[in-house]
């Protein structure tokens, strides 16, 4: 997985991803903490998919949902090793 910062301003953070899961994700954490967020495909043809922040401090707000899916991803590996067992 590959990103990078596109654009950086006071109140907006866009960032280039190389696949569409991760921004997804990071999304819904977003959405979930109130902040104004979007992802969008530029083209179709070319890769790259971005993700749109809009807050006070778009960094922090970025920063917390990473912090948020990593927690939710790692709940899931708990859960998955408790099912599944070698």
């Amino acid at each position: 997985m590959n990103f990078k910062i596109i654009e950086n301003k006071k109140n907006s953070l866009e960032i280039e991803f190389d696949d569409k899961g991760l921004p997804n994700m990071l999304l819904m954490a977003l959405n979930e903490n109130g902040v104004d967020a979007y992802t969008y495909e530029p083209h179709p043809l070319l890769q790259g998919y971005m993700l749109h922040i809009d807050a006070e401090n778009p960094a922090k707000e970025f920063k917390k949902a990473v912090a948020d899916v990593s927690k939710k991803w790692g709940e899931l590996e708990k859960l998955i090793e408790s099912k599944i067992k070698k």
